[in-house]
């Protein structure tokens, strides 16, 4: 062994918080990178719009990225406003896991919700669920094409919400959602979290999806839902979604109590947990914080 050898330190491990005890054995093996150019494994923002205070981190799960090669983080988000600044515009979506180009689906389809939901408050129409949906399926759709995959190649569950900047008078926003398959919205209130849209995953094939875009954006489901003063709204995908339906709902409530620095919530996103392998993203909004 050669002198620079010996003196070369040892690589820092990455000790990301354990809301349920044991950790994950991946969770501490080193990254790796896939072959072809890679979207960030690690995406975030903190920003704050009007009396929303937001935090959004999207992380590759450990059992993507400790495999050599590594597979690209195959969820995705995207933040906007509506050109009156009235709205905050957020989408979450999770390509899925069997789809080669599914980090690509999500993507598209991430930014296509965000400006597909801008276009129409820019020209004052309600959202339109479906439409939306189906423009973001067009668009996926036509990036398969120039990719030269199939549509199969891209599949991935969404999930689109337009949260009114200030509240209404009587304190409550009336947050519209529309989603497509198991990604979740949840809100937080003094009683615990409450599961907004999708529901809890039970039996063998409780991970297979039957309704993703491309394919079905006629499946879309809708709902406006009234938002106290003070609470907090998440959207997530699975990675995040099926932790806080599992039992870690109260470590996440004192986490994200009040709006963390946004290398916390990173490390929150990152969370490690047995058996919990999966990409993760959340976008958590607190309302007049």
């Amino acid at each position: 062994m050669g002198l620079l050898s010996r003196l070369r330190p040892a690589p820092p491990e990455m000790d990301f918080p354990r809301p349920a005890g044991a950790g994950a054995r991946q969770s501490r093996m080193p990254w790796r990178l896939p072959d072809e150019p890679a979207i960030s494994g690690i995406a975030a923002d903190a920003v704050t719009v009007g009396a929303l205070t937001v935090r959004a981190a999207s992380l590759v799960g450990p059992g993507h990225r400790c495999a050599e090669p590594a597979q690209h983080r195959q969820d995705a988000y995207r933040l906007g406003r509506d050109p009156g600044r009235r709205f905050l515009l957020a989408a979450v979506a999770d390509g899925m896991s069997d789809s080669s180009r599914s980090h690509l689906g999500a993507n598209v389809a991430a930014t296509a919700l965000v400006a597909g939901l801008r276009a129409g408050l820019g020209r004052g129409a309600d959202p339109d669920g479906p439409a939306l949906f189906l423009d973001a399926a067009r668009q996926m759709s036509g990036m398969a094409a120039q990719q030269k995959v199939t549509e199969n190649d891209v599949r991935a569950a969404a999930l689109a919400a337009a949260v009114p900047v200030e509240p209404a008078p009587d304190g409550t926003r009336a947050v519209w959602l529309s989603w497509l398959a198991d990604v979740s919205a949840w809100l937080r209130t003094e009683a615990g979290w409450t599961r907004l849209t999708g529901t809890d995953k039970e039996g063998p094939d409780q991970d297979v999806l039957t309704e993703f875009l491309p394919f079905h954006p006629g499946r879309t489901r809708t709902a406006r839902v009234a938002v106290p003063r003070g609470a907090v709204l998440a959207l997530a995908t699975d990675g995040i979604g099926d932790v806080l339906a599992g039992g870690a709902a109260p470590w996440f409530a004192e986490r994200w109590a009040g709006p963390p620095h946004v290398a916390s919530f990173v490390a929150d996103v990152g969370y490690d947990a047995r058996g919990r392998l999966d990409d993760r993203t959340a976008v958590v909004i607190w309302c007049d914080r």
